[in-house]
């Protein structure tokens, strides 16, 4: 059995899930804080190359040209 205020939290909890998923996105976000986070995705586009800011870098490595060194 829950007490009170652990009821209460989840019962808010619930309630923030079910509107964000009915919203598809932010709850309660008005439009100068999309304009704001717009511009800032914007910003880190072009600071890092564009591309997918979600998904993890790929590297690429070329194998270092070694000298075979005669033995003495």
């Amino acid at each position: 059995q829950l007490d009170p205020i652990q009821k209460l939290f989840l019962d808010s909890i619930r309630e923030y899930s079910s509107k964000s998923a009915a919203s598809g996105g932010l709850v309660d976000a008005g439009p100068a804080y999309e304009k704001n986070l717009a511009e800032e995705l914007t910003k880190l586009q072009r600071l890092y190359g564009g591309g997918d800011l979600t998904a993890f870098p790929e590297f690429k490595f070329t194998e270092p040209k070694l000298e075979e060194v005669a033995p003495k």
